[in-house]
């Protein structure tokens, strides 16, 4: 069976060899469509038919024994895949013969990919690029002549050639001349339209010195006056075949006037000139700014915006009170971007700010002025879980709180004393830009059992939120309701695969007239199991190991007037469809961390064809997910608690 699935695979692989999306030939590319004849690995034959080739070399001289780049594209091989894969490594290459100033094969290799294979479907590979050698003696024009394609795939440990020999209609797509290049002048490319100040301008050429540094200027239209100094910054480079890459910042607007100008590139032995056009970015209607809140508390840094503005202009950002009068300690200044906005970060510093005013390069026409309220520091905080582990880790979120502060973490006491940051082993609370507190924090493994206070600290602004932590407890999700609420009992820490009994306590201890539910406990110490409470007088519920010496914990049940919660449900959205169809199912009132298994059902109840989709519930009973309805006889789609006595639901779903 394993051999069969083998020769199986690699039959889906065999057929990479050019099967690429084929693009539109660069200007110097050379385009053939010979008769390939493709050899098949694993004796699982062959396959002839045209392929066509474009082949892109650069540079045009390249010095004897030099380095020649390729940018190869190739179209539909004649062969296909017989199976669908996935992610499947592979590397292409294809062979050059030469002729003229050389002989021999050279052999271009593209870098390895991994693909998606359609079954019986055009396979494609993106164009891929490589570097080979010309020979030292080397002399004139060299033609170039696709011979071959190889393409090397790995599939179950082992790798795969596919060779696709040209059998006819070929021919050269390039050539290359083989001579010395310290002789002829280098050349220069540069954008054909208007660059912006400040921006990095993409600049390229062929014919430099080998290993030199380039040098950047910008000279007037007649080529007098070159300045350095209207570069700021680069990335320029010339490879050891003499390529030119990068591109070089231009300075900002006030030093680069709009206008034609030659950008000039030197290397020490040979210089290039290109024309370029610069010109700053106009505004294209009126100055609008915006704040990331419009209140805060003290010690927060909002975020300032605006678009419409000149480029490379100072924007002065400041406080003014409920006068009007500027708060001078206040002020922060940035400069606008290339494309006429800026961002500012603006510190809430005082308590007198009433609205916060911008303006351009000090210009009273450019005043504008936006609303701002300082608010009080009333940050609020909540933990994802009330009893957590040593060593657990729970989410922490909260609002109101300064942003642009660092929030920091620790276990105090449960009225708030004796804070201990060192029992927060770790922590990645942030605020965000509208004061959301967000993240997560780990209590230290050594922390003893006791119940605290886990307090975060940001700013002038401070909170608390009450946390149990202990080696084992028990949650009870609800903790109160009336007669006959379904209550999910959820444990950690307790012996692992024992049985535990759940049951209910009166106020003296004993247990309440309410059957007796069992669960086993899983792998993890945890369990999640359901206890209907009907009897008035329980004020707990307790659940303990059924072993020597048993392990017991109590969580508090309040009992009140009232009729008891509604049961689980889920909701289809939508609730009908065609085959492929993808419902969302979003369920509520199921036990908390159980699993739940969505299914399709026919009219008979049974379950159709497609594909079951499990979830883990969440803390509150609810749970949302995908699935997909492909099989026609789908008349229901049900979700059942993968639990002792777990809950079933059911709802209709129509096949249009």
């Amino acid at each position: 069976m394993l051999r069969r699935a083998v020769a199986l695979t690699t039959g889906a692989v065999l057929v990479w060899t050019g099967t690429t999306v084929a693009l539109a030939p660069a200007a110097h590319a050379g385009t053939v469509t010979p008769t390939v004849h493709c050899t098949l690995p694993a004796g699982q034959g062959e396959a002839t038919g045209p392929q066509q080739m474009s082949v892109d070399l650069s540079p045009a001289v390249v010095d004897p024994g030099g380095k020649v780049h390729a940018k190869v594209t190739l179209g539909p091989s004649p062969a296909t895949s017989g199976l669908s894969l996935s992610d499947v490594p592979t590397t292409p290459s294809i062979d050059f013969a030469m002729s003229g100033g050389a002989t021999g094969t050279v052999t271009v290799t593209g870098p390895q990919i991994n693909l998606d294979i359609p079954s019986g479907k055009p396979i494609e590979i993106p164009p891929y690029e490589g570097d080979f050698l010309i020979p030292a003696d080397a002399s004139g024009p060299i033609s170039f002549t696709p011979v071959r394609n190889l393409t090397r795939t790995k599939v179950l440990g082992s790798t795969y050639e596919t060779p696709c020999d040209v059998v006819s209609g070929g021919g050269s797509i390039g050539t290359v001349d083989a001579e010395g290049t310290a002789g002829l002048p280098a050349t220069l490319t540069a954008p054909t339209t208007a660059v912006r100040p400040s921006t990095a301008v993409a600049l390229s050429g062929s014919l430099w010195t080998a290993g030199a540094t380039p040098v950047p200027s910008l000279c007037a239209a007649d080529g007098g006056g070159c300045d350095t100094g209207k570069f700021v910054s680069g990335t320029l480079a010339i490879s050891g075949s003499g390529e030119l890459t990068g591109n070089a910042v231009l300075a900002a607007a006030g030093t680069v006037p709009d206008g034609s100008y030659l950008v000039k590139v030197g290397d020490g032995t040979k210089e290039a000139t290109a024309p370029l056009t610069v010109k700053a970015y106009v505004p294209g209607g009126p100055r609008t700014i915006a704040l990331s809140r419009s209140g805060a508390p003290l010690g927060s840094v909002i975020k300032v915006t605006g678009s419409n503005y000149f480029q490379d202009r100072w924007i002065n950002t400041v406080g003014l009170d409920a006068s009007g009068a500027t708060l001078d300690d206040t002020a922060v200044y940035v400069k606008s971007s290339p494309d006429g906005t800026f961002s500012a970060d603006f510190t809430v510093s005082d308590p007198a700010i009433a609205s916060i005013q911008v303006d351009e390069g000090n210009d009273p026409a450019t005043v504008l002025t936006t609303p701002f309220t300082v608010t009080d520091a009333s940050a609020t905080l909540s933990a994802g879980a009330a009893k957590v582990k040593p060593g657990a880790t729970i989410n922490v979120s909260g609002g109101d709180w300064p942003t642009g502060a660092t929030p920091a973490a620790a276990l105090c006491a449960a009225d708030g004393s004796a804070c201990d940051s060192a029992r927060i082993s770790g922590s990645t609370l942030r605020i965000g830009a509208d004061g959301t507190l967000a993240g997560t924090v780990t209590v230290a493994g050594s922390t003893p059992r006791a119940v605290y206070a886990l307090q975060v600290t940001a700013g002038g602004a401070q909170a608390l939120t009450p946390l149990t932590v202990a080696p084992t407890f028990v949650v009870l999700t609800p903790s109160a309701g009336p007669k006959g609420t379904a209550v999910t009992v959820l444990g950690q820490g307790f012996a692992k695969v024992a049985t535990v009994s759940i049951v209910g306590l009166r106020a003296d201890g004993s247990q309440t007239s309410d059957p007796v539910k069992t669960k086993v406990v899983g792998l993890d110490g945890a369990f999640s199991q359901t206890f209907t409470v009907n009897a008035a007088d329980t004020v707990a519920i307790r659940v303990r190991e059924v072993l020597v010496n048993p392990h017991t914990e109590t969580a508090a049940f309040t009992v009140q007037d009232g009729t008891a919660p509604a049961g689980p449900a889920f909701a289809l959205s939508p609730p009908e469809g065609p085959v492929g169809t993808v419902v969302q199912v979003a369920g509520r009132g199921f036990a908390p961390v159980a699993t739940v298994s969505v299914t399709g059902r026919t009219a008979e109840g049974k379950q159709t064809s497609d594909s079951y989709v499990t979830r883990v519930i969440g803390l509150d009973g609810t749970f949302a997910l995908n699935f997909t309805v492909r099989d026609p006889a789908t008349r229901a789609i049900r979700a059942c608690e993968v639990l002792v006595n777990g809950k079933i639901v059911q709802q209709s779903f129509t096949v249009s």
